[in-house]
């Protein structure tokens, strides 16, 4: 079973080993989160994949379309302790791309440990509709007040459920 985590990509190398439209929508995936693409594959750089292209990375995707490079990406990457993701391959990935909604600051991704990323997709859309226009610039506004209501609110949890009552008008 893996661990969800919210990892900062942003202005980070991430490798794509691959050049097909899985390593393209990958790709389009990392940029939104700000990371810094480094396309490996005979089609975009005019040379195939060698070890030392993952040295440096924050993490790797490997979507060749060949099992056996893809394998040995993946190897390489769990030699190195870099996250690696091979694509229709969950048994050599060491994080899924979950399925992502994303409204404001807040992010939303849901994940079937990739047993079914359809169920994950279908999923994401029902916590999507349940999300009220307006509530991303509500969660907005409290976050730049944060500093503020740490001052005025010092108690931990007297904070969450002030801000709990702010955010569940809502969803009334």
């Amino acid at each position: 079973m893996h661990f969800p985590v919210f990892a900062d990509i942003g202005d980070k190398p991430c490798l794509v080993v691959g050049a097909g439209t899985l390593a393209a929508r990958k790709a389009r995936i990392l940029e939104d989160f700000g990371a810094r693409i480094v396309q490996v594959s005979p089609e975009t750089c005019g040379r195939p994949f060698v070890d030392s292209d993952i040295d440096g990375m924050a993490l790797v995707v490997a979507a060749t379309g060949d099992r056996a490079v893809n394998r040995r990406v993946a190897g390489l990457c769990r030699e190195k302790g870099i996250p690696v993701n091979v694509v229709d391959d969950p048994e050599n990935c060491t994080f899924f791309f979950p399925a992502v909604f994303r409204k404001g600051p807040m992010v939303v991704a849901v994940s079937s440990g990739g047993a079914c990323p359809a169920a994950a997709k279908m999923v994401r859309d029902r916590i999507a509709g349940l999300v009220p226009d307006g509530f991303a610039a509500e969660v907005e506004r409290l976050g730049a007040s944060r500093e503020k209501l740490k001052k005025d609110i010092p108690d931990p949890a007297r904070r969450s459920r002030f801000c709990e009552e702010e955010l569940k008008k809502w969803f009334d």
